[in-house]
Formats: C-alpha cells, structure tokens, sequence
C-alpha cells in the first residue's frame, strides 16, 4: 500500500467559531504526512489568531491571507502553494473522524483512485439529516452517469487537478460538481464512499430552513444538469461564517 502525503487546503472568510472544531480534528489524525494550507480573505473576526494557535499542534501549517473574489479562487491559491501528491479542499464547517486521513490514503491505494469524496453527515438536527441523506443517495447512485462531489470535501490527485485547470473561477455555485466533471472527462478515476465519516455542519439549513435549501439544492442540481455551469447568480447565497451569527 502506499501513503500518500496530502495537502488539506481551507479556505476561510469570518470562521472563528467552526474552523477550531476541523484543526482540532485535523491535529488528532495519526497518520501524520500531510500540510495544511488556510487560505483566508481577510476576515474581521478572530479566524487568523485561531490558525496560529494550532501551529504548535499541527506541524506544517501555512495561513495566507489575500483578497479572494470567491471560494474557487481561495481553493486554486491555496493548491498553488501544496507540495503533495493529493489535495484535500475541506470547508471550515465540517470536522473529521480520528483515522479519516489513514482511511482516505487505505482507499486512493486499494482503488487506485485519481479523485473521491465522501458522505456527508450531520452530527445534529433532522433537518440536515435528511437534506444530507438525500444528497449521499443521489451522490452514490449517479457517480457512473453523473459524478459528483460535495464542496466540503474533495480529494484530487494535484497532478489531475492541475491538467484541468484548477476550480472555475467564474463559476458562482456548483464549482465543485463542475470540477469532477472536468476530472472524469480526461480519465480521472472518481469514487463516492459512505466513510470515513465527515461531519458537516447544518448550519445553512437551520438558518434558511428546509424548504428553501431543498428548493435551492434542486435548483442548483436541474441547472446544471440540463444547462451547464452556473455562472450567473440563481439565488441568494452568501459566504461566509458571519452570515450564521445571530
């Protein structure tokens, strides 16, 4: 089996009170050959302060801050400057099992994989529970039609990455499914797997309720499978961890 070295690329706007719960999780991984690179767009909270307070826990640790137009652009600078064999792009609101990494490297060994992601799954709250079901079902039953994977976490080799350009940075949401479809037109070999488990925040649906994320994941999901990328805003959505904060 190999063992792959990763590099764990997040990009960060006002995140002070979700990105210690993933560097928490990130620091307790045993399998220990990878580098963190958060790439931040100047936030105004205590984001930045959080970061360094893990450099003594986290060993290759990079916090570059820049002015990012969208989180497409933030994930490309950020794997500019990666020096491993697979990138890693984790939103700020999600935390990892203990063994996630060791599994992650166990499955791109075992399936010679080119890219992959996982399940997401809520800790908490049966609004996303359900929303996240439905989108682990979907994922899993169309990855040899339609592959795709879910922003909070996706797992390229750089080499492939780097052939298909990186992220759309005209894209204004659904970067993500763009970027495996990109992948897998040029022979990159995806998978979807239920684990290791990744725990994403539900943090959007409790704040705009079940209805309308249903609504706009639909939406998003419809236009790009009938009309491509969407380049042009096709409902409010706004970044960022200050949007959650009451």
């Amino acid at each position: 089996m190999k063992n792959f070295a990763f590099s764990i690329i997040i990009p960060t706007l006002n995140e002070e009170e979700s990105l210690p719960s993933l560097l928490q999780s990130i620091a307790m991984q045993p399998y220990k050959n990878f580098e963190v690179i958060i790439a931040d767009c100047f936030s105004k909270d205590k984001t930045k302060l959080i970061a360094l307070s893990f450099k003594n826990r986290i060993e290759k640790l990079t916090f570059i801050q820049k002015k990012f137009k969208n989180v497409s652009q933030a994930r490309n600078h950020g794997a500019s400057l990666a020096r491993n064999d697979f990138l890693i792009f984790f939103d700020a609101d999600i935390k990892i099992e203990k063994k996630f990494l060791e599994e992650i490297n166990k499955k791109a060994s075992l399936y010679n994989l080119d890219a992959l992601t996982v399940w997401n799954r809520a800790e908490k709250g049966i609004k996303g529970k359900f929303i996240f079901t439905l989108m682990n079902i979907s994922m899993s039953l169309f990855q040899k039609i339609k592959p795709a994977a879910n922003g909070p976490c996706i797992i390229v080799k750089k080499n492939f990455f780097e052939k298909v350009g990186g992220f759309n940075e005209e894209i204004v949401f659904g970067e993500d499914f763009d970027l495996i479809q990109r992948l897998v037109e040029i022979g990159a070999k995806f998978a979807v797997f239920s684990k290791p488990i990744l725990y994403v925040s539900t943090r959007r649906f409790e704040k705009e309720g079940l209805i309308l994320s249903l609504y706009k994941s639909l939406k998003a999901i419809c236009h790009q499978l009938f009309l491509g990328p969407i380049k042009k805003p096709i409902f409010e959505y706004k970044m960022g961890g200050d949007y959650y904060k009451n």
